[in-house]
């Protein structure tokens, strides 16, 4: 009868469970594996080498149009200043077409809209307007927002004005953003008649304020004019 030798087959289980025994029988693995496809080896390694090149090359793309709509900018706001409002709002357009997608695309938005409204063009402000300031959360957006709200009241829509206004005062972190929408959420259902909301709004704007605070005297009279206009 042959002896077991516990001793051996320790060793050669120990062997077998070698860490880097294992990594070396997958590297000869994969090597007798890419022996045999090396075609397909060869077709992903060029694929691989396409989708590199394809990266950097959009990383450059963008890195130059990003630059050459900052200098597009930057004559924008030259045309701006010298009060050539008409060419603006064709350098704008034309920066929108070509430009959208870029970093500079909300501050485009931005301009071009408040030049809309400064010369009586609400529904052209609210399309350039919208795509930015509809749902608020970042800071330019915010301020997009409060021109769309405007844009909306010029053009006697004031329903969908305070649908903006109310979503600046609930989404802002800055107290004095949001009181400004409150404020003006609260004169739009004053001018419709809508005495109780008008005063829910106002009294909401006087939570955010301190007791020394001059703005608390202002509103503290509107609501004051409100109740008394209420019960006449």
């Amino acid at each position: 009868m042959s002896q077991r030798q516990p001793a051996a087959r320790r060793t050669a289980q120990q062997s077998n469970n070698d860490p880097d025994d294992a990594f070396i029988a997958r590297v000869l693995h994969l090597g007798k594996w890419a022996e045999k496809n090396q075609q397909v080896v060869t077709v992903l390694a060029v694929v691989l080498a396409i989708g590199v090149a394809g990266l950097l090359y959009y990383r450059s793309y963008r890195r130059s149009l990003g630059e050459q709509a900052a200098q597009q900018m930057e004559q924008i706001y030259q045309t701006v200043a010298m009060a050539d409002v008409e060419g603006a709002q064709t350098e704008l357009a034309t920066f929108l077409e070509r430009f959208g997608g870029t970093p500079y695309e909300g501050e485009a938005r931005l301009l071009l809209g408040d030049l809309y409204l400064r010369e009586g063009s609400p529904q052209q402000a609210q399309a350039v307007l919208r795509p930015l300031g509809e749902s608020p959360g970042e800071p330019l957006e915010f301020q997009a927002a409060t021109l769309l709200a405007a844009a909306y009241e010029q053009d006697a829509q004031g329903t969908e004005a305070e649908r903006i206004y109310l979503q600046i005062a609930d989404r802002s972190d800055l107290d004095f953003q949001v009181r400004d929408a409150l404020e003006a959420a609260a004169r739009l259902r004053a001018e419709r008649g809508d005495t109780e909301g008008a005063l829910d709004l106002y009294e909401r704007a006087l939570e955010g304020l301190e007791e020394g605070s001059p703005d608390r005297g202002l509103y503290q009279m509107r609501i004051e004019e409100l109740r008394s206009a209420s019960a006449a």
